[in-house]
């Protein structure tokens, strides 16, 4: 075991004091930031979509959507192979 130096047993004395002291006292509440809630920016003119023409019924319209959904999955679905070739 290495031979303490006179000068760290002096210090000795003074360090545990000040390690008490600084975990003594209370710990200083920070404020709270003020933060804004994220926010969705509109979209540009030019992104919208356009007013549906007066001729379009919501029947039509609702109808053109299943369309479309029925073919957006057959575009998703593993259609079957079916027989293989001979």
């Amino acid at each position: 075991m290495p031979k303490k130096s006179p000068r760290s047993l002096a210090l000795m004395p003074i360090v545990l004091p000040l390690l008490v002291l600084g975990c003594a006292s209370a710990p200083q509440p920070l404020p709270p930031a003020v933060v804004a809630p994220p926010s969705i920016p509109p979209l540009p003119s030019q992104a919208r979509q356009p007013q549906a023409p007066a001729i379009c019924s919501p029947t039509c319209s609702g109808q053109w959507r299943r369309s479309v959904e029925q073919w957006q999955k057959r575009l998703t679905v593993e259609e079957s192979q079916g027989k293989p070739a001979n």
